[in-house]
This record gives C-alpha cells, sequence and structure tokens, in this order.
C-alpha cells in the first residue's frame, strides 16, 4: 500500500512532522560539543560595539520580538513532488516583514567534504564575519528546513545577536498570499 503524503500544520504539529520526516524538530540552536561558545560571544561582542551594527541590531530584535519569543504564524509542510520533495506554505496571507521562523539546527565545525552533500546547512557567521561553524538541520532543526530555493524569494534572511550569539531569522519582503509557497534564494555559493 503506497502512503498518502500528507499537509503538516505548524506549530501544531510538530511532532508528527518530525516523525514522517525522520528529523528532531528543535525549538531553538543546540551547539555541538566542540564549539567555542566563548570565542563566538566575543566576536558577537566586538560587532556589536560598531554603532551602526547595533542599532541594525537593536531594532531588528524589537521588530520581531514576538517571534523570537516563540509566537508562531500558522504555516503548512507539503509534499510537492518527488524531485523537490517538500514546502513551506503560508496558510493565511502574509504582510511584508512578517518573520516566519529561526534557522535552528545543530551548530558545529564545518567539514566541507562531509558537508558537500548536506542541503540542510546554513553558514553561521556573525554579519560578515565567518565563524569557522555552520547550522545543520538535517537531522534536527524545524520548520524552516523546508524552505526551498526561488530566483524570486518571498523570504530574506537576517542574521541577528542575542546574547552576542548569531541567529538567523527569515521574514518576508513583499506580501505572501494564502497558499503561497515560502522560499529564499540561497545564493551563488549553494550551486558551487
Amino acid at each position: 500500500m503506497v502512503e498518502i503524503a500528507r499537509d503538516f500544520l505548524i506549530p501544531d504539529e510538530a511532532e508528527s512532522l518530525s516523525q514522517y520526516y525522520g528529523f528532531s524538530y528543535l525549538e531553538s540552536l543546540i551547539y555541538h560539543e566542540n564549539v567555542d561558545r566563548v570565542s563566538i560571544q566575543k566576536k558577537g561582542e566586538n560587532r556589536l560595539k560598531d554603532p551602526a551594527f547595533r542599532s541594525f541590531n537593536r531594532w531588528n530584535l524589537a521588530l520581531f520580538k514576538r517571534e523570537l519569543a516563540g509566537i508562531r504564524q500558522k504555516m503548512s509542510v507539503r509534499l510537492i513532488d518527488e524531485l523537490k520533495g517538500a514546502g513551506l506554505f503560508a496558510n493565511n496571507t502574509l504582510f511584508e516583514m512578517t518573520c516566519i521562523g529561526e534557522y535552528v539546527g545543530v551548530v558545529k565545525k564545518r567539514d566541507k567534504k562531509k558537508d558537500r552533500d548536506n542541503s540542510y546547512i546554513f553558514e553561521y557567521a556573525i554579519d560578515t564575519l565567518d565563524t569557522g561553524y555552520v547550522i545543520d538541520a538535517e537531522k534536527q532543526g524545524n520548520h524552516t528546513r523546508f524552505i526551498n530555493h526561488s530566483d524570486n524569494p518571498n523570504l530574506l534572511s537576517r542574521w541577528l545577536l542575542i546574547d552576542n550569539l548569531p541567529r538567523i531569522i527569515f521574514f518576508t519582503n513583499r506580501r505572501v498570499e494564502k497558499d503561497e509557497e515560502l522560499t529564499v534564494d540561497y545564493g551563488p555559493y549553494y550551486w558551487e
């Protein structure tokens, strides 16, 4: 008997979603034991010494305060097709600058050989400062791991510092209609 793919309502069915797709659902980042959090926090602290960046960071933290506190928009993960797999969809109309979530997973050391075929890797940097780490959402992550690429995306990602540690959030860059897929431009480095 062939199993029929189903939609999963986020955040209500997060546990069922993770069981169906074989990953552990996380609410926030976790750090691998080899991650030097103190070093990352010092880089973040230094970055916040720049008044323009500090103001930018403070403004974004205020803008996305509700979402960073765990209040989520209703979204669905739906199977698109066998080639593309699943995607994340808006369940209601979303206005420009609506936060749809933080990219979470395991923060670990970058391993270019092992990570080459992992589609769930996101660079863990502080603005433009490389930390040498990545966020890996392949086995542990949340609904944002289902955001697919588009050349005309309706989402942007933004780096923020919370407790001097980088966090990545996704937000809409225009009005998104109900049942529209939520997408982001992966950038040129992803395709290398």
